[in-house]
């Protein structure tokens, strides 16, 4: 798509384009002249905490056990847990 800059270098985003008005985005200088804009999300510093290397191991390892079925429903653990409590003081 051929576009001109206006009188302040401003380009218009197609409609199809991931970047809305007002939408942060990365822009890029290649060597070669050419430009690359890319769409950013931008985390709050006191979040980033979510993205370590052992929180994301964490998600990752939970994501498999879930699809694996090795979880239980709420409903499933409240029943196993009250079955684990009867049981105390019985041998």
């Amino acid at each position: 798509m051929l576009q001109m800059a206006d009188s302040r270098r401003r380009f218009v985003m197609p409609k199809e384009a991931l970047i809305g008005p007002n939408d942060p985005a990365e822009v890029e200088l290649l060597p070669d002249g050419r430009v690359i804009i890319s769409p950013v999300r931008v985390i709050p510093v006191h979040e980033l905490w979510a993205l370590t290397p052992e929180s994301t191991a964490q998600t990752e390892a939970a994501m498999k056990d879930y699809k694996a079925g090795r979880t239980l429903s709420v409903k499933a653990l409240d029943a196993k847990i009250a079955a684990g409590s009867s049981n105390r003081g019985r041998k």
